[in-house]
């Protein structure tokens, strides 16, 4: 029993289920890079959520912004503090980020280590990545981050995808899907709420980068 119990505590989304699931529109928003549709689905057992948008930035543009991790502490809105490269092997990328919390949230600040696989086409590319819990090979630098911040939480699950596809109109459509669990002593109903608010912030901080870069 116990076994069991601990299998399924690390259960976790797969892409497939991700891919596969049921979404719900929960919100919208207009940013100042166009609407965000925000859709929640359960997969896995846990809720998860999916941001669409488009715009006219170009998928080469669109996925190499997502993929130039070093640069997401100037180009994110959320108060990333640490973004940087672990290792790079083809379309394998490890990386991991820090994440400043403001102190009034009375939260404990997040990292994350992850592994993502990247595919680039003309038409359309994605970024898939899974988390390294506990720093995957890189217990070095996870014990180096951990020492450094004691009082700063790992998410439990980090399953996530960016997917850029020409519409064939000369827009790109932008898709944002993630499942997490924050750990700490966040409860499940405010963590879903500060997912519907923030995601569109982070559909858009993407796509205002992208079109910078190509010059629009």
């Amino acid at each position: 029993m116990l076994l069991l119990l601990s299998l399924a505590a690390l259960a976790k989304p797969t892409h497939a289920q991700i891919e596969a699931a049921s979404w719900k529109q929960v919100a919208s928003r207009d940013t100042d890079q166009g609407t965000v549709l925000v859709y929640s689905g359960m997969v896995a057992g846990m809720e998860c959520f999916r941001g669409t948008g488009a715009t006219p930035a170009p998928v080469a543009k669109l996925i190499e912004v997502a993929t130039d991790i070093p640069a997401a502490t100037r180009w994110s809105t959320a108060g990333l503090s640490h973004s940087e490269w672990l290792a790079r092997n083809g379309s394998t990328l490890d990386y991991w980020q820090y994440l400043d919390v403001p102190a009034w949230t009375m939260s404990a600040d997040r990292f994350w280590f992850v592994r993502s696989t990247v595919q680039v086409g003309e038409n359309l590319a994605w970024e898939k990545w899974d988390a390294l819990l506990g720093g995957g090979p890189h217990t070095a630098k996870f014990a180096e981050v951990t020492a450094a911040n004691p009082d700063a939480v790992e998410p439990r699950v980090n399953v996530g995808e960016w997917l850029f596809k020409a519409d064939g109109a000369g827009n790109s459509l932008v898709e944002y899907m993630v499942c997490t669990d924050p750990g700490g002593s966040i409860p499940a109903a405010i963590q879903s709420a500060a997912t519907r608010r923030t995601l569109p912030d982070t559909v858009a901080d993407l796509v205002r980068e992208a079109k910078k870069r190509a010059g629009i």
